[in-house]
């Protein structure tokens, strides 16, 4: 159980208010001396195509760019980030300096254009931007994961890589910008939102004065999983590195903190730990007697329309590396069969820690609340989510597993040394296993 004392320290419950030409208002008051006022857009990574890879990730970045410095005099600290579905334009301020924030970024949206058709500019932050990209390839566990996605949800722009194709990327030009922005920063698909010592009232009266072309939201292409693999066996890596997922829940699931509760049944493990092997997962007994792997956690990501449920692991046994992926997809079979009251407990208060208990920035709360507001229009309190959580039952993740793990595709990526990774089909057949 979680003390008052735990409840009480977590941030205040969001506010929400939405204007008549669809744009989203939101804030959450939190203890802090700074404060992180910024626009979402519901565009990403996911609004692109092949080609245009990384053109929202760009945009974002270029328009945070070429105010920075003016902000800087200012007190403002001006960030931008991608994600799958959001891109973001954010300031960073000190308590008490709201209106420089307000300025900074009335001056983005009032300038983006003009910002924007600067050829000299946009090729030199193109060229950082591809730079970012390809930075990710050097990072196997982001490759993994990125490539998951792309093997996932091949066919479709979820497929594509959240900062872009650095080929592609160093190709856009001002044009290509102009037209993203146009398309994406409308009001029905923009949300101002605000963490910190922040007044609602305030933030509501700035955003009824900002000049944002109305428009319809942008279509976009329904997700559709493919279960398939993609592989990049790369020996002079001193590891293998896999990702395995089968579809998941997406945001708005009512399954959604059943999923959660099911991806910390054998969260997560890290050899060098001597604690991770004490955490009651039969899992992590196995791979910890028999020394499988350096480390795993298991994940449920969530998207408006799918998910990905699964687990990403790190091995310098790459000899055994079929037994770990054999043993981590049959204890999966058990989520649907023989899983105990005592481990869905278990799992159930450890979400709670993993979720409640984050020591997170303000830029980092905003981000959250920035995504929840363009996605749903709404952010649960700390009191909601443990109720959820609470309600879920040893039943409700039999059920889920028995139509979301139990004989269903998956998708599988992987990198480094793989030679004992065994094909697709028979890693498939691990989903079941024979009832009598």
């Amino acid at each position: 159980m979680l003390s008052k004392r735990f409840l009480s320290t977590a941030a205040g419950k969001a506010r929400f208010t939405q204007l008549t030409n669809g744009l989203v208002i939101a804030s959450k008051k939190v203890p802090s001396t700074y404060t992180t006022i910024g626009v979402y857009t519901g565009a990403g990574s996911r609004a692109e195509n092949p080609y245009n890879s990384g053109v929202s990730s760009l945009l974002v970045q270029s328009l945070a760019n070429a105010s920075k410095d003016a902000a800087a005099k200012e007190g403002v600290i001006v960030d931008s980030e991608n994600y799958r579905e959001v891109s973001s334009i954010s300031t960073t301020i000190a308590k008490g300096n709201e209106a420089a924030a307000f300025k900074t970024l009335e001056s983005i949206l009032t300038n983006s254009l003009k910002s924007l058709e600067d050829a000299s500019f946009i090729r030199e932050q193109a060229n950082i931007a591809g730079e970012k990209s390809d930075a990710v390839e050097l990072n196997p566990e982001q490759t993994v994961i990125e490539h998951l996605y792309s093997t996932a949800y091949q066919g479709t722009s979820l497929a594509l890589p959240v900062y872009g194709k650095g080929e592609v990327v160093s190709t856009l030009e001002p044009a290509d910008l102009i037209s993203f922005f146009k398309k994406s920063f409308v009001a029905s698909n923009t949300a101002l939102v605000a963490t910190g010592d922040v007044d609602h009232e305030k933030l509501v009266e700035f955003a009824s004065k900002l000049n944002i072309t109305e428009g319809l939201k942008p279509h976009v292409q329904p997700a559709q999983f493919l279960g398939s693999e993609v592989r990049f066996r790369d020996d002079n890596l001193p590891s293998a590195y896999v990702a395995i997922a089968a579809e998941g829940e997406s945001l708005l699931s009512r399954d959604y903190f059943v999923a959660k509760v099911a991806a910390q049944v054998n969260g997560s493990y890290l050899n060098s730990d001597p604690t991770s092997a004490l955490q009651g997962s039969k899992l992590s007994t196995i791979v910890k007697e028999n020394h499988l792997a350096d480390s795993y956690y298991h994940f449920s990501t969530s998207l408006t329309d799918s998910g990905l449920w699964g687990f990403y692991t790190q091995s310098s046994n790459i000899i055994n590396l079929d037994d770990l992926i054999h043993f981590t997809l049959k204890d999966w079979n058990r989520f649907s069969t023989t899983i105990s009251e005592v481990e869905v407990e278990r799992a159930k208060a450890q979400l709670k820690v993993l979720l409640l208990s984050k020591d997170d920035t303000v830029e980092k709360l905003n981000a959250s609340l920035g995504i929840n507001a363009i996605v749903s229009g709404y952010e649960q309190s700390s009191e909601e989510i443990i109720s959820r959580i609470d309600k879920v039952s040893v039943a409700d993740v039999t059920r889920w597993a028995g139509s979301k793990l139990w004989d269903q595709d998956i998708a599988i990526s992987a990198t480094g040394q793989i030679e004992a990774l065994f094909d697709y089909n028979r890693l498939r057949n691990d989903m079941s296993q024979m009832r009598w």
